[in-house]
């Protein structure tokens, strides 16, 4: 009776040994299969938290992008509007950077103090904001759009510099000269050789006819961007950060995409590119949530 006992004992314990490793190794080749499969979160329709330093009532800005033929949806967080908390709180919970167009920005902030007289309206407001979301990209890594004066402070934040008014430059208001039916509004083409290249697509076109409205534009460029497309004049119309591993979407340009010409290769593919970049951090970043304990 005595080595009965023993014997199961060692039976049973042996038997929940097994059950037990057997768990185990289900739950660790389920969580495997969770976190490399890129399907597992790819089925599910993603609202992304795109967070826009400046929306107007126009909604021209939201207009462009939630009409492009992209598997995602957009929930518009206006930074301007926010108190500081709340805008901790969008940032922590962002999946997309906008910087908009808007007024000139101070002069001092790219070591030329003296030309305010040069400048259109300054708003030292929007500058700070603009800063801020700027440093919540260079440590997050967000991805990053930015649309004529977003593009501008883009390069005056990365170290660049902006001549203050173009016509100075150029002789010419030739990228605020105005357009039918609109005094500001100018269509002109923008040339790029490596286009496609730049939005990892494979487009063959390197111009495209663009909206541009504006009067200030890159002087000295940013030792960390490169330039991506130019205007007939030469002037810088578009940039990327050189590390595009790091940051594989902080893109900008000079022109206005949401107000140009549809159908054009330098127009949707910048909205699409920069949707799909933020739809894959939305997705990393629920599949990281997912893994810490205690998250539904």
């Amino acid at each position: 009776m005595f080595i009965f006992r023993i014997f199961h004992s060692f039976f049973f314990v042996h038997q929940t040994k097994k059950i037990a490793v057997a768990l185990f190794t289900a739950l660790i080749l389920f969580g495997c299969q969770v976190e490399s499969d890129p399907k597992a979160l790819s089925d599910t329709p993603t609202e992304l938290n795109i967070v826009a330093s400046r929306l107007f009532a126009s909604r021209t800005y939201e207009n462009f992008l939630d009409r492009l033929d992209v598997s995602c949806s957009v929930r518009w967080i206006n930074a301007s509007e926010l108190s500081e908390d709340a805008l901790n709180s969008a940032i922590a919970a962002a999946d997309g950077i906008l910087l908009t167009g808007g007024a000139d920005i101070h002069p001092v902030r790219y070591g030329q103090s003296a030309d305010t007289s040069r400048c259109g309206s300054i708003d030292v407001e929007r500058d700070a904001l603009e800063s801020r979301l700027l440093r919540a990209v260079d440590s997050l890594h967000l991805p990053l759009l930015g649309i004529c004066r977003g593009m501008q402070f883009m390069n005056v934040h990365n170290g660049g510099t902006l001549h203050p008014h173009l016509p100075d430059v150029l002789g010419t208001n030739a990228h605020r000269a105005g357009a039918e039916g609109n005094s500001k509004d100018t269509i002109h083409f923008v040339q790029s050789n490596d286009f496609g290249a730049f939005l990892h697509l494979n487009i063959d076109s390197a111009s495209s006819q663009v909206t541009s409205h504006h009067h200030q534009g890159v002087h000295m460029l940013a030792p960390n961007l490169i330039s991506r497309a130019v205007a007939p004049d030469g002037l810088i119309e578009a940039i990327q950060r050189r590390d595009t591993i790091a940051f594989p979407c902080y893109i900008g340009v000079q022109w206005h995409p949401e107000r140009s010409p549809q159908g054009q290769p330098h127009v949707e593919p910048i909205g699409r590119f920069f949707l799909n970049a933020a739809e894959r951090h939305a997705k990393i970043s629920n599949q990281k949530l997912s893994m810490v304990p205690g998250q539904p």
